[in-house]
């Protein structure tokens, strides 16, 4: 009798595995997907040409005089004649400000009274008010407006025959919503803590129902008087906790640590994070429920976390991603916890600026739980 060494058992062990790899579908096109969607995805989120363009910015004329008016014209002129900027013009500043909070735009140029006669005598100033939340963006607009500024001061002096330095010099003064410079960590912690929060909501859940399912004890609660809504959002609630908790340690480590302020309302950022983690596990349901062992339901998991981590704001402004993968973005909840989550945290946002992405979050949390719990039943009578 021949004996079969190491290497024989090795080759049976791996054949064995890779037979039951490529039996379970799930597992196989997800390994296949995952590599296909993540090239596809840093190849159009940093193109050749990595230019923002057509950043949205507004306008407010508190002065109506003549020189006002036309500086406004030709600055929106240069501005969206060059596809940096679109400009959108308000009646108030208020309204331009809550439009900042709600990230409509990235800045507010205000042109206060009396400009036009202060240009006439000397000099002028425009106050620029500009979103503090993303410094890559912000980096962008505030170089973008001050060379439209320095333009129209070369046209200015042409046009007067002066020296440019000598007549009619337009000066910029910009300020953020929120005193002083935000460092680019205070940008991320928002959506580092937002990440971790609802990501861990998404894979805990789901996992835990295929972990369960895998074991067997999903049928011993199955036998109790209990309903499948009451399982359902029960685990659900178990998870939010869990999520909340590990959000509140984030929050206080990177506050000792770092230095990370925060200047809004802590209870409106809980609702967000609260919400974000309902959406999740209502999601993690719906994607693992047709599979049946752990595995599987974690490639799931990661085919849908990798992509949302990239395009949802985190890291990258959603504004520079192209128009098609943004649409994609904002199909997903993440987008609308990150935002809402960081507008509240770092421009102290009330919730009249991040209404729209608590709605969002709200009515994603009810219609994925609509369809959690038939698919859940589902499931569990396979």
């Amino acid at each position: 009798m021949v004996m079969k060494g190491p290497l024989y058992h090795l080759y049976v062990i791996m054949k064995k595995d890779l037979t039951e790899f490529y039996r379970v579908r799930a597992r196989l096109v997800s390994m296949i997907l995952l590599p296909i969607l993540l090239m596809l995805l840093f190849g159009y989120m940093f193109p050749s040409n990595g230019t923002i363009t057509h950043i949205p910015i507004a306008i407010v004329n508190q002065d109506q005089s003549t020189g006002a008016i036309n500086v406004i014209n030709s600055f929106i002129y240069t501005a969206e004649s060059s596809g940096t900027f679109n400009v959108i013009t308000y009646s108030s500043l208020s309204q331009a400000e809550q439009a900042l909070l709600e990230g409509k735009v990235y800045a507010v140029v205000i042109f206060r009274q009396g400009f036009g006669q202060e240009l006439s005598t000397g000099s002028a100033t425009v106050q620029v008010i500009v979103d503090q939340m993303n410094p890559t963006l912000d980096q962008i607009v505030t170089a973008g407006i001050q060379q439209i500024f320095s333009q129209l001061n070369v046209q200015l002096s042409i046009a007067h025959g002066f020296p440019a330095s000598s007549f009619g010099t337009i000066l910029v003064n910009f300020q953020g919503l929120i005193p002083g410079a935000l460092s680019s960590f205070e940008f991320l912690a928002p959506g580092f803590i937002a990440m971790s929060v609802v990501m861990g909501g998404l894979a805990g859940l789901a996992m835990a129902f295929s972990r369960e399912r895998e074991l067997g004890t999903m049928d011993g609660i199955l036998m109790t008087p209990v309903s499948r809504f009451s399982i359902v959002m029960g685990k659900a609630m178990a998870q939010a906790i869990r999520g909340i908790i590990s959000g509140i340690i984030i929050v206080i480590l990177s506050i000792l640590l770092f230095g990370v302020k925060i200047y809004g309302n802590v209870f409106l950022m809980a609702i967000i994070l609260l919400l974000g983690i309902l959406a999740f596990t209502g999601l993690g349901i719906i994607a693992t429920s047709f599979v049946s062992d752990q595995e599987s339901a974690q490639m799931i998991m990661l085919m849908l976390e990798m992509p949302m981590i990239f395009i949802s704001g985190i890291f990258y402004p959603v504004l520079q991603l192209p128009w098609w993968l943004r649409d994609i973005a904002y199909m997903f909840p993440l987008v609308y916890t990150v935002t809402g989550f960081r507008s509240v945290m770092v421009m102290n946002a009330p919730l009249s600026a991040v209404w729209n992405d608590v709605l969002v979050l709200l009515i994603y949390s009810i219609v994925t739980f609509a369809i959690a719990i038939p698919l859940f039943q589902r499931m569990v009578t396979k």
